[in-house]
């Protein structure tokens, strides 16, 4: 595998920022097996979005993310955002969800003109804040992604803070999400807008959109997974509709790294992305 780390400026963020760039070997030996090419010669890629805490770096160091890749024969974009962004175009800070969705798959594909742009050929995936922003960029723009892959997420707009503890923890960043990212009080006062997973889908099913296959996963141990629950459940009604494909799983696990890296190459299996071996 060949990693990169790139270091530009961003005209959506306003700042200098960093991406992750893991892209296969093209030859095949004990480890690889070449390159996923469609009928252009182009790579398939897997957009990966970190959670709240981390940044572009964070899926290399605390999974076996490159192996994983290797073995598929995929390119993987890992980007950085802020710690409040909620994949969204923040109403006190940069347009996060502009970079993300538009300014870098455009940068990726002029700097690497092997990546494909095409939607069978591309696949977005988070983890946790990464998993609501994957579902949210898969369903707002569902004509440019063949799946969204889903770890220890729901829809994170209806998720119920209790009173803010005077000791900060690591969820103090979440008292702030409502008002800097989505000028709003509360993150619930956004329910029925373009920031609601549920509200995304049903707006895709009015335009007649193809949507991409979803899957999802949650622990049953993790704190979030009433959330992830209720969303799997409001995604399986649609589903039925026969518009687009399901899966949800759940097994032990909390809200951590040795979780999403058990269940990282499950997903990319069941999304199409599945070994070459």
């Amino acid at each position: 595998m060949t990693r990169i780390q790139i270091d530009y400026y961003s005209t959506a963020l306003y700042s200098n920022t960093q991406a992750t760039v893991v892209l296969p070997n093209t030859h095949e030996d004990f480890l690889a097996r070449g390159v996923r090419r469609n009928a252009e010669g182009k790579l398939k890629v897997l957009w990966l979005l970190h959670g709240m805490g981390d940044d572009h770096s964070s899926w290399i160091r605390n999974t076996n993310l490159e192996r994983y890749a290797l073995a598929r024969g995929i390119a993987v974009i890992c980007p950085s955002v802020p710690v409040q962004s909620f994949y969204t175009d923040m109403a006190d800070g940069p347009a996060v969800f502009r970079y993300v969705a538009e300014e870098l798959p455009a940068f990726m594909r002029e700097t690497f003109p092997q990546l494909s742009d095409k939607k069978e050929d591309n696949y977005i995936m988070g983890q946790s804040m990464g998993g609501y922003g994957s579902l949210k960029i898969g369903l707002t723009y569902p004509e440019r992604y063949q799946a969204i892959g889903c770890l220890s997420s729901g829809n994170l707009i209806e998720m119920e803070l209790p009173p803010r503890p005077k000791e900060e923890n690591f969820l103090t960043p979440l008292y702030g999400v409502g008002r800097n990212a989505f000028g709003t009080e509360t993150m619930k006062e956004n329910l029925g807008t373009k920031h609601d997973i549920k509200f995304l889908l049903e707006e895709a099913f009015k335009n007649g959109k193809d949507i991409p296959d979803i899957h999802m996963v949650c622990g049953t141990e993790d704190f979030i997974k009433d959330l992830s629950d209720a969303l799997a459940s409001f995604l399986k009604q649609k589903a039925e509709e026969d518009r687009f494909a399901l899966t949800y799983e759940t097994g032990p696990g909390q809200h951590d790294w040795d979780f999403w890296d058990h269940w990282l190459p499950i997903l990319l299996d069941e999304m199409g992305l599945d070994s070459l071996f």
